[in-house]
């Protein structure tokens, strides 16, 4: 055979090899490279269950936010040159405070439904007559 032709399937069994490696070099990949996902999936699932933890651990949403009151501490020639646009504000705080105090209303009744529901609960629960457990 010819040294070109020789070179020429060769480089055919080469080009093969490196689109198809032999079945022992990809079983040794398969055990390397979930190793390697393993490892780079361990920050990733670290910081999932610490940022999920973190959210358990945060205290319940504030269901009626309460308005900020309009601020009065300025000069006096800044009081009376906008005193329309202060009163405005006024107005517009009363409303809102009025709108959170319903709010609020709301939210009591509903935590004294919840107290209601879970005393009834608990009421169903000591009722229940406790196991028999049998004496050793």
């Amino acid at each position: 055979m010819a040294p070109e032709c020789e070179a020429a399937k060769l480089r055919k069994s080469q080009e093969t090899l490196s689109y198809h490696p032999p079945p022992s070099a990809a079983s040794w990949s398969r055990k390397v490279n979930p190793l390697r996902r393993q490892a780079r999936l361990l920050p990733a699932i670290c910081v999932g269950v610490a940022v999920s933890s973190a959210s358990f651990a945060q205290p319940e949403v504030i269901r009626c936010p309460s308005p900020e009151v309009p601020v009065t501490e300025l000069p006096a020639a800044v009081l009376t040159e906008y005193r329309a646009e202060i009163a405005a504000e006024f107005e517009a705080y009363f409303a809102d405070l009025s709108e959170h105090i319903a709010c609020l209303d709301a939210e009591r009744s509903r935590a004294l439904s919840e107290a209601h529901s879970a005393t009834k609960a608990y009421s169903a629960f000591l009722n229940i007559p406790p196991a028999e457990r049998d004496l050793p």
